[in-house]
């Protein structure tokens, strides 16, 4: 989902690690990436909050609406922002635990 809506790929994972397995996904070509794990011995249930959100820009308005339409191809859920701020230039998506991604068609800072 995330790799599809973002433009990201596997990067690496790891299996029963001390009782975790994950996966890691980005760009080889980025100093970050997002890491998603599982834990064996203690389920742990996602806890999303509204305003727990990762923000990306994306300053030239074709590349942003190119990226919110594979946001909804990947199978994110477009909602309404908690923080209105949000609304204004960008749009937030949902995944199917909850947790909210906030694409601005601004450039940072």
């Amino acid at each position: 989902m995330y790799c599809t809506g973002l433009g990201l790929e596997q990067i690496a994972q790891f299996a029963d690690h001390a009782g975790f397995s994950g996966v890691m996904v980005g760009r080889r070509d980025l100093g970050w990436h997002l890491e998603f794990t599982l834990c064996h011995h203690h389920p742990v249930k996602p806890s999303p909050g509204e305003e727990d959100l990762l923000v990306l820009y994306y300053p030239e308005a074709a590349e942003w609406r190119e990226q919110c339409a594979k946001m909804l191809t990947a199978g994110f859920a477009p909602v309404s922002a908690f923080n209105p701020y949000w609304n204004v230039n960008g749009k937030t998506f949902v995944d199917g635990d909850g947790y909210r991604v906030v694409l601005q068609n601004r450039s940072w800072p």
